[in-house]
């Protein structure tokens, strides 16, 4: 042992224990807490009179916390690889006041006591802030910050999440697919900035006639979808009747000039052998018989080449005057 190390004495490891910003802990193989420094107790709200002695699992979740003791005596029966010493793991620890908070670890075998007892350290430190910052980024990549919606990886993670919802309850779900009409006309005389001005300004349009549990995404250039939990087919045309309604009467200013904003819409609702991709190609396919017949217009139901109606539960549309017409 070198000089430098000689002259560290048990009581300059304790001050540099205690004085740690990250919590430091030594816990037996029973998972009781033996030591743990102010770090600790800042961590968990408990003062250090209260951790030691105590096993450690009473800082887990009821689910983890009934099993550590075993996990700690399966390893040391085995003594073989571990999957959580020596390596930094995330988890959640509660505190005193019930409350959870996002950590990370490092635990790692120590020399054992004097009286032969196995002992396991460990650093805990507080990750909320890095949880925070993955859950600001993944909000951030699900989001169009130009029209003030969900992207399109946004709206499908929601989607998937609404079909399987309405599969599991047997209740309804419709889709309306939405696109600007001649969008592209607007660019062309707005320029770029005029088009990206149409854009922020949809949600102003559409506000008040979207609900709060609806789902609005952007997917295309000026393509929108909107999914509309616990709604029929007759339900969603009208909903989208109202949408096409406002967007037609809000005043879009550009330059100083307002520019005339309507879009097509396409309704379709979810059937027993519907996937999602087959839901929105039959919204889509809607929106382009919108397109076909004049724009700005509600289309809810498949009209084929011969003027019939290809889908009688589908069988009703709503024309650019707002009232039900039969296609």
């Amino acid at each position: 042992m070198s000089d430098s190390t000689e002259i560290i004495t048990a009581e300059v490891m304790s001050a540099l224990f205690d004085r740690a910003t990250v919590s430091a802990w030594i816990i037996d193989a029973d998972e009781t807490i033996l030591l743990a420094n102010d770090a600790a107790a800042e961590l968990t709200g408990y003062a250090i009179e209260e951790l030691t002695g105590q096993p450690v699992s009473m800082l887990m979740p009821p689910e983890l916390g009934a099993s550590h003791a075993e996990h700690i005596h399966s390893f040391l029966a085995r003594r073989g690889r571990s999957s959580i010493l020596g390596q930094v793991r995330e988890f959640e620890i509660l505190r005193k006041d019930g409350s959870a908070v996002d950590i990370e670890l490092k635990a790692f075998e120590l020399p054992g006591a004097p009286d032969g007892r196995p002992l396991f350290g460990a650093f805990i430190s507080d990750n909320t802030a890095h949880k925070n910052v993955e859950a600001e980024m993944a909000r951030m990549a699900r989001k169009d910050y130009l029209a003030g919606c969900l992207n399109r990886l946004g709206f499908m993670e929601r989607a998937h999440e609404e079909l399987s919802r309405a599969r599991r309850s047997g209740r309804m779900l419709s889709l309306i697919v939405m696109d600007i009409d001649r969008f592209k006309r607007i660019n062309d005389s707005q320029g770029h900035q005029g088009g990206d001005k149409v854009l922020s300004e949809l949600l102003v349009a559409l506000g008040d006639t979207l609900r709060l549990h609806d789902v609005f995404g952007r997917v295309g250039g000026e393509e929108f979808f909107i999914l509309l939990p616990e709604t029929d087919i007759s339900e969603a045309a009208l909903v989208a009747e109202r949408l096409r309604r406002a967007l037609e009467q809000h005043a879009f200013i550009c330059n100083g000039r307002t520019v005339p904003v309507t879009a097509s819409f396409g309704c379709a609702s979810l059937r027993a052998d519907d996937d999602l991709d087959r839901l929105i190609q039959r919204a889509d396919r809607r929106m382009y018989l919108a397109k076909n017949a004049g724009r700005n217009r509600v289309v809810a139901v498949d009209v084929a080449a011969a003027g019939q109606e290809t889908e009688s539960p589908e069988r009703h549309s709503v024309n650019r005057s707002g009232t039900r017409s039969r296609s």
